[in-house]
This record gives structure tokens, C-alpha cells and sequence, in this order.
């Protein structure tokens, strides 16, 4: 959008708005095995929000609406690496070396993944004393 010049650039968000259907994206991230590889993809398709996202130039909101929208079929780069980790796909490295945010998905990992559903909350607390 900014390559365009800066009294076009109105006319192509709108016309953006008005005909984007989606954009699908992917990376090809190395299977945990080390043979071969997976992609990781990234949705995003047009709604009426989208569509008045980009309208409006507030393109840098998109991806706060992507990650709330799994159930409409929209996903980030980052849902995609927690998924695949999950499924025991790519290494924990791999995931968050390929992440838009690596903050953010190693927080994921750490809260969210099964190895942390099956770890013991309280362990390592024995010695304290709630009062």
C-alpha cells in the first residue's frame, strides 16, 4: 500500500475492501524427524470487519481479529506453529524461529500445550505456607 502514491492510495483500499476474498500465506518449516517439511499457513479472509479494517487503513488490527476468528476459518502464523507443535510436527526451536511473535507463542506453548496441561501446577511449592 505504500508504494502507491499517497492520493491513490484511498482508492485502493477501497477497491481492497470491496474485492478481497482472502489472502492465504505459508512458510515450509522442517519436520521434527528432519526429513522433509510442513507448512505453516496463514488465513485470513474477508469479512465484513476486514473489509472496514482496511477501508479505514487500520491494517495493524487485522491480525488481532485473525486470532479471534478460528471458528470462521481465519488462523495467524503463530496458531498454525502451536498446532503443528502440538501434534509433535516441528521442534520447539523450529516453532518459534519461524514465529511473528516469539513472545507470544512461547507463552502459548507454555500455558496452552499439552505437556503443560500434564504438568503438576503446585509442584516445587511443598515448602510454602498459605496463611
Amino acid at each position: 500500500i505504500n508504494f502507491f502514491p499517497e492520493e491513490r492510495r484511498q482508492q485502493l483500499l477501497m477497491d481492497l475492501s470491496l474485492n478481497l476474498r482472502g489472502f492465504i500465506s505459508q512458510r515450509l518449516i522442517p519436520l521434527k524427524e528432519g526429513r522433509g517439511r510442513c507448512a505453516a499457513v496463514e488465513i485470513m479472509l474477508n469479512s465484513p470487519l476486514i473489509s472496514d479494517l482496511i477501508f479505514k487503513g487500520e491494517v495493524h488490527e487485522i491480525k488481532e481479529i485473525m486470532k479471534k476468528s478460528r471458528e470462521l476459518g481465519m488462523q495467524t502464523f503463530d496458531q498454525s506453529l502451536f498446532d503443528l507443535f502440538e501434534a509433535g510436527k516441528i521442534s520447539y526451536e523450529d516453532a518459534l524461529r519461524n514465529a511473528d511473535s516469539v513472545n507470544d507463542l512461547r507463552l502459548q506453548i507454555k500455558l496452552h500445550s499439552k505437556e503443560a496441561k500434564n504438568r503438576d501446577i503446585t509442584a516445587g511449592t511443598e515448602h510454602l505456607n498459605i496463611v
